[in-house]
């Protein structure tokens, strides 16, 4: 059935009204397994990048679209999803506003941006998509009709510019090749030629160092933003990553993007693929050698993650409501693609989330938007008050009146923190560690922790052992000493752990803390900090069991407490710390779920500190207005559910 590229979705929509008939009895998905209900993701199907976050300053609608495969819950057959709200609080489904439909994007609408141009009408650019031998990728604009800009502004569909495509992968110098060429962001007024706008991208560039991932800029004094594009100059050149590119570059400040004087901080963000994550780059925006502005980046902060788990792909908006900026994030399954079939749809994006810059901890936070406050149903619990310690303390009972989906609010403080040592040394079993168990059952036998705990190993490095790369390195480079590689570790806040070879002098620092092997002439260490933990050994999950963690020490103004948000929406689960300073996301697919549904909090290995805790549980309503069902609806379901039986054949 591969002919059947050839055909966008809305030609075999042709197609089929001529030979079937709608089913009527096509109804939404219920209950499909590990199925989340305050995540926002089609009924069924493949999802991925945020595209395009957009609130309209006419009418205050939110529109939201996202990588889409209406045939399968395996990537393939790019289209944008769109979503809209009024309130970020509840939404409503549409469908795809952009289809592979044109020459240039037969293979793909992958990813992009929507904002206004410089004549106040939405305008959304993407990269459009052939496939020859390797992708052809090429950079298309859209924007939704005049009929529509004048009446209802609905957006459900945007209309391709006939001036596409407006970016060549041959206008961009020295690209490797053809399919390394992505991912616009915004754009923006540039500060060294008035009257011009640039707009970045990535591009893997042979340049005079090797083979690295640019953020490329291209320029345009077109009002429009559809035409009259050159190319201007690298605004960024990563030089960390092993596979040499990286996706999804979201370039912003903090502050109204239509008041242009005065100094704001830039701040870059990438999406690495061997890691499967997003990082925050700092840095300073200013004129280069030949007068284009370029980004330096502060070696001192740069780089944090935006979270500690499979979170991936984030783009950022301005909201001109609110004055604020917020970034979406899209997660992945941690499954197999059969189990990805079986379950009927793949990925999730996550809550959305604001950023503040935290001068004392010198990084970028990320928290939940304020409305989300607004899903908040039944208030299960709040105590207040708690002595925590080895023995659980069961705070939701499993199976009664718990539920797979719900917000816990918890704050530790220890009387003690000098417990949390950084020149003793642990094993899993002895590190100290405070935290909630979620998902457990009634015996407390089967369950997943989110806590703060010291990595296990000591102040002394380990000889004779290697990473096993279950998780790939951050980077690599020649370093003279082990001391050198451990203290280079320590200084890059993403890295956890590190392994020196003294044979080829090399130092490989580690993203994520694997598993140690036997290897001759190699020695291995921590980053003797206490970690953001998500403890999945005695889940009882069907996908990845593998602990995920970050380094997440303890703030500077509160160096004996620390707060925990936890989101549990069935298989998702978001971690913020301490409002945003460290997050992560995990994923956990639980087939006992309706009675793994317990919380507990606990301390352990805390000697003679004491710690209390304070706890709040919420359960949450599902973001989702019920729609009216139609009679198209019912026949959209019913044709895709045909063609994508043909396409599994």
């Amino acid at each position: 059935m591969a002919g059947l590229r050839l055909f966008s979705v809305t030609a075999i929509v042709a197609l089929f009204l001529a030979a079937t008939t709608v089913s009527a009895d096509n109804q939404p998905i219920d209950g499909v397994p590990y199925e989340p209900i305050y995540h926002l993701r089609p009924e069924k199907n493949w999802i991925n990048d945020p595209n395009g976050p957009y609130r309209d300053p006419v009418n205050g609608m939110i529109h939201y679209y996202f990588q889409y495969n209406p045939f399968s819950a395996i990537w393939g057959n790019v289209t944008w999803y769109h979503v809209t709200s009024t309130d970020y609080v509840k939404w409503q489904r549409h469908w795809i506003a952009l289809d592979t439909d044109k020459w240039y994007d037969i293979y793909g609408v992958f990813s992009g941006t929507m904002m206004n141009n410089d004549e106040g009408v939405p305008t959304a650019i993407y990269t459009c998509v052939e496939h020859h031998e390797i992708d052809v990728q090429r950079q298309c604009v859209a924007t939704p009709s005049k009929a529509d800009l004048e009446g209802p502004r609905k957006f459900d569909i945007l209309d391709k510019s006939p001036l596409n495509v407006v970016i060549d992968y041959h206008d961009v110098p020295g690209l490797y090749n053809s399919g390394q060429f992505r991912d616009p962001t915004e754009w923006w007024p540039d500060p060294a030629h008035p009257g011009q706008w640039l707009i970045a991208f990535v591009a893997r560039i042979v340049d005079a160092t090797g083979d690295n991932a640019h953020v490329v800029l291209f320029k345009t004094t077109d009002p429009t933003f559809q035409s009259g594009y050159e190319f201007s100059h690298t605004l960024w050149q990563y030089d960390h990553d092993p596979d040499h590119m990286f996706e999804c570059p979201d370039w912003f400040t903090l502050h109204n993007p239509n008041i242009t004087n005065g100094t704001y901080e830039h701040f870059l963000k990438v999406s690495t693929m061997p890691s499967h994550r997003d990082y925050f780059v700092y840095g300073t925006y200013a004129p280069g050698p030949d007068g284009d502005y370029i980004f330096t980046d502060d070696k001192t902060r740069s780089f944090t993650f935006m979270d500690y788990g499979p979170y991936y792909a984030a783009k950022s908006f301005w909201d001109p409501i609110q004055e604020k900026r917020f970034i979406w994030g899209w997660t992945n399954e941690e499954l197999t693609d059969a189990q990805r079939i079986a379950q009927g749809w793949s990925g999730i994006q996550n809550i959305l989330r604001g950023m503040e810059y935290d001068a004392t901890e010198k990084k970028l936070k990320t928290f939940p938007i304020p409305e989300t406050k607004g899903l908040r149903n039944l208030k299960l619990v709040q105590q207040e008050g708690l002595t925590v310690g080895a023995t659980p303390t069961v705070v939701v009972p499993a199976g009664t009146t718990a539920t797979r989906y719900h917000e816990i609010l918890a704050s530790f403080e220890v009387s003690d923190p000098s417990v949390f040592s950084a020149t003793a040394t642990y094993t899993d079993a002895t590190a100290p560690e405070i935290g909630v168990m979620i998902r457990a059952n009634t015996g407390l036998t089967s369950y997943t922790t989110v806590s703060v705990r010291m990595p296990a190993g000591g102040p002394t490095a380990t000889a004779a052992v290697a990473e096993d790369e279950h998780w790939p390195i951050w980077r690599m480079y020649t370093g003279p000493s082990v001391e050198n590689c451990s203290s280079q570790c320590k200084a890059e806040r993403v890295c956890e752990s590190w392994t020196y070879a003294s044979g080829d002098q090399s130092c490989k620092l580690y993203w994520l803390t694997n598993n140690y092997t036997a290897s001759s002439g190699a020695t291995s260490g921590t980053v003797r900090e206490p970690l953001l933990y998500f403890g999945r050994a005695l889940s009882g999950t069907i996908g990845e069991a593998r602990p995920l963690s970050g380094r997440a020490p303890f703030r500077q103004t509160a160096p004996n407490r620390f707060e925990l948000q936890i989101f549990v929406d069935d298989s998702v689960i978001e971690i913020f710390k301490d409002g945003g300073l460290e997050t992560l996301t995990g994923r956990l697919y639980i087939p006992d779920g309706v009675n793994q549904t317990g919380i507990a909090l606990y301390a352990r290995n805390m000697g003679s500190a004491t710690v209390t805790a304070n706890v709040t549980v919420f359960t949450v309503d599902s973001i989702w207005e019920t729609p009216k069902p139609t009679a198209l609806k019912n026949f959209t379901d019913s044709m895709y559910g045909f063609l994508a039986s043909l396409l599994n054949e």
